[in-house]
């Protein structure tokens, strides 16, 4: 890092995560928000919220919901989402959610402890015999069963239609998006923890990394670091791609060494308690060019131009579309090669998104990323992403990395 960039490290107070410069025009970052606490009798209150929010999003005479799990990876998160539960894995469990917002929770003697947490009626089978006899209990009488065909398995749905033999099973898929896009007060919260996690570790690590650093160990330091500030883990593979990899939106992070001239990009977010962050950052090794300069300030520009648009009412397909002008004017046409955004939740990529394709219209409490990008192959990329909460008072931005160009 040169001596320039240290003492802008020492000196902003946006490295501070106070205001300052290095925030796209528009968006309003929330330091102050306040603390969010639960009691058991909040959390059971809050669980019947989602489930009441689901069934009114349903609309369809269903009269129970089923979130099966099968074995990682595939778990369907809105067992966690219905359940609250913010640990354990849960394999061949199950949730089930009634119309008056009640969950049963069926799970293995594995898991028994951590499901007491919830405060649900709990369903424990330590055989195969016990769990098809809950399954059986739990189905009873039930005529038209709602799955998430988004995430549950053949082998899962095929066994409810077993034990519930004259029931209809229909996909309510769309709805659980619809209710998981909107956030609670406690989903937030979580979501702002893991956001300004990932920020902290990104801000310790920078003054750190230089020419001939190797990309995979860059990614392993920030990963530890975000682990030693609270989070349970990544939100998914860290990328560190320098040069020519900073091209490459999804390259992961090998090892090649940071050289001179570079462009570095590095995606990485955090997972606190099964809620994940999103936050992309592009640096230059040494000082950077005049064409650097120009990709970056483009695309700086074009995040800007996009948050203005991030209120509720708007389209995503508009959010998306003021990036992309901003982009395609410039001499950068067609290369911002991705949608501009998506959800981010209990899973990364949360269910909506920002781009040309997407019939979504914003709501408060929605939380998208915001990651316009210039990739010109064999040269490098530029992209800068940020986690945003949609409120009727304008974006708030929840990550706190700052985002002027740095020289390492």
């Amino acid at each position: 890092m040169s001596i320039r960039s240290r003492a802008i490290f020492r000196s902003c107070p946006f490295f501070r995560f106070g205001t300052g410069s290095g925030r796209p025009g528009g968006d309003k970052s929330d330091p102050t928000a306040k603390p969010y606490t639960t009691t058991p009798d909040t959390r059971r209150e809050t669980m019947r919220s989602r489930v009441n929010r689901l069934y009114r999003n349903i609309d369809d005479g269903v009269d129970l919901v089923v979130f099966t799990n099968s074995t990682e990876p595939h778990l369907d998160l809105s067992f966690m989402y219905t359940t609250g539960l913010t640990d354990g894995l849960f394999e061949g469990c199950a949730a089930f959610c009634h119309p008056d917002g009640g969950v049963d929770l069926m799970t293995s003697a594995l898991e028994e402890q951590t499901a007491t947490h919830t405060g649900l009626p709990l369903h424990v089978f330590r055989t195969r015999d016990e769990r098809e006899a809950h399954l059986k209990k739990l189905l009873k009488g039930h005529r038209r069963i709602g799955l998430n065909h988004a995430e549950i398995t053949h082998r899962s749905a095929e066994e409810l239609r077993k034990f519930a033999p004259r029931a209809k099973l229909v996909d309510v898929s769309q709805a659980v998006m619809k209710t998981r896009l909107v956030k609670d007060d406690g989903e937030i919260a979580l979501l702002r923890k893991a956001a300004r996690i990932a920020s902290d570790a990104l801000v310790a690590l920078v003054p750190e990394i230089g020419a001939g650093d190797v990309e995979s160990q860059i990614a392993a330091k920030l990963v530890y670091g975000m682990q030693k500030k609270g989070a349970t883990g990544a939100s998914f593979h860290t990328i560190v791609g320098s040069g020519p990899n900073s091209a490459e939106p999804h390259y992961t992070a090998g090892s090649r060494k940071l050289r001179k001239g570079d462009f570095v990009v590095i995606d990485f977010g955090a997972k606190y308690k099964m809620y994940c962050s999103d936050v992309t950052r592009t640096f230059a090794v040494g000082k950077a060019s005049e064409k650097q300069r120009e990709i970056y300030e483009t695309v700086r520009r074009a995040q800007a131009a996009a948050m203005r648009r991030m209120r509720p009412g708007v389209k995503a397909r508009a959010v998306d579309t003021a990036a992309r002008e901003i982009i395609d004017g410039s001499a950068y046409k067609g290369r911002f090669i991705h949608g501009l955004g998506h959800s981010v939740g209990l899973a990364v990529h949360d269910g909506g998104g920002l781009n040309q394709a997407s019939d979504l219209v914003l709501r408060s409490n929605m939380v998208f990323t915001n990651e316009p990008g210039i990739y010109v192959p064999g040269f490098g990329g530029v992209r800068i992403e940020d986690d945003v909460l949609i409120t009727s008072s304008g974006p708030k931005v929840l990550s706190t990395a700052p985002r002027d160009l740095i020289e390492l």
